[in-house]
């Protein structure tokens, strides 16, 4: 018997093919952290819920667990890329950050007080 509320069936995330392809580099973007980096200490390798939502991705999916779009949500609230893309990319990353929030509050709602 599970002790959380949320659905563990996938839930589909209806993104325009925009958002979808920043989500898709977000994701990648985080896989690729570790190897890329100069300085590997304190980075750790990411869930792997993320590596499951972006093969849900790159194979043309948008259906994702709860634990993946918890992922997902981790991922965007903390990507800070470091290129010059970041002020055109910064406004899609923090829309992407509400909706899949808004998703997760519909599928895991906070208990009751």
């Amino acid at each position: 018997m599970s002790t959380h509320p949320r659905s563990d069936r996938p839930t589909t995330l209806s993104l325009p093919p925009e958002e979808l392809w920043t989500l898709h580099h977000v994701l990648l973007h985080r896989i690729e952290q570790e190897g890329t980096a100069s300085d590997t200490t304190g980075i750790e390798p990411p869930p792997l819920e993320v590596f499951q939502a972006f093969d849900a991705l790159d194979g043309g999916e948008s259906r994702f667990t709860a634990a993946q779009l918890e992922a997902i949500r981790d991922v965007l609230a903390t990507h800070h890329p470091s290129n010059d893309c970041w002020e055109t990319e910064r406004p899609r990353v923090e829309r992407l950050l509400q909706r899949v929030s808004t998703v997760l509050e519909t599928i895991s709602p906070e208990p009751a007080p």
